[in-house]
């Protein structure tokens, strides 16, 4: 029988917290880190392929091994955190396989798309007899990388785990717990349904970003200097890492598709109201944008 897990709910409960490795810091895993480091963490390593960014974890003092050496890193760490951009887990997780790791270890990963992380990885872990726990921080900005990492990054946010029926219960209840231990909300679902969720409360809202940006400013970028917030709050996400975010669009395309096709479908509509000057739909459709936003995202009262 594997062991039952450990939970850590407070920071009292130090010596409870497994022994971690984190893989690839940056705002994320960055951010696990300071927090692992304000928690008091026992045994925390991270590993990163460039040695400036060692440098920099070593001089911020998060971690109390950081290094370049990936057999080092993961040696003893009974939880393997996966922090890099979702297309080098393949590469990744094959040196991993090379490595001496623990028994009972459990991995789990940041990337914000799950279905073929889960085909992927996940299959290929389970194969080898390594629990997997598939996991998504929501959390983040369009700033990347180490430097923009920040302590109680992930608190009161939502992290969605996605087990399969070949995930063990001890790891299952194991990074559910090492999330709540940093203030996340956590739910689990299943990948297919994480993917089509994300596409459109996450992907789909960069990619209008990004449409917005160019239809706005691609013809006469100096027109941007008349703008206020009303350009500036629509198009933030545009100035998330381009190479990152076609990754992720490019992952999770078939949950993208369908979700701008009905941007597309929706925005064709709202064009079709103003052509035809029906005033009434065009009314319709705006308040009912307004309740459905001001649900989520109540107005502040003034």
């Amino acid at each position: 029988m594997p062991p039952r897990a450990i939970r850590f709910p407070s920071v009292s409960l130090v010596s409870a917290l497994p022994h971690l490795a984190v893989l690839g810091p940056g705002l994320l895993g960055g951010s696990l880190l300071h927090d692992a480091k304000r928690l008091g963490w026992p045994n925390v390593r991270a590993w990163a392929r460039r040695e400036e960014t060692v440098e920099q974890l070593r001089a911020q003092q998060l971690a109390h091994l950081a290094t370049t050496d990936l057999a080092a890193a993961v040696q003893g760490a009974q939880v393997i955190v996966l922090a890099s951009p979702v297309g080098s887990y393949p590469a990744l997780v094959e040196e991993l396989l090379r490595c001496e790791l623990a028994s009972q270890v459990i991995i789990t990963d940041l990337g914000s798309v799950k279905g073929p992380v889960v085909a992927g990885i996940g299959r290929t872990l389970t194969a080898a007899g390594i629990a997997f726990v598939g996991g998504h921080p929501m959390a983040g900005s369009e700033a990347k990388g180490l430097a923009a990492a920040r302590p109680q990054l992930f608190d009161r946010a939502f992290c969605l785990l996605t087990p399969t029926p070949d995930t063990p219960p001890f790891a299952l209840a194991t990074i559910t717990a090492l999330w709540e231990a940093l203030g996340a909300q956590v739910a689990t679902l299943e990948a297919a349904r994480h993917d089509a969720i994300m596409a459109r409360i996450s992907h789909l809202p960069h990619l209008a970003a990004a449409a917005i940006t160019l239809a706005a400013l691609e013809g006469d970028p100096n027109i941007a200097r008349y703008a206020a917030g009303g350009l500036r709050d629509t198009t933030r996400v545009a100035s998330g890492a381009p190479a990152m975010w076609e990754e992720i669009l490019s992952e999770n395309r078939t949950a993208v598709l369908n979700a701008g096709r009905e941007l597309h479908q929706k925005l064709g509509e709202l064009l079709e109201f103003l052509e035809n000057r029906d005033h009434a739909q065009l009314r319709a459709a705006l308040e009912q944008a307004k309740a459905l936003r001001d649900a989520r995202y109540p107005p502040a009262s003034s």
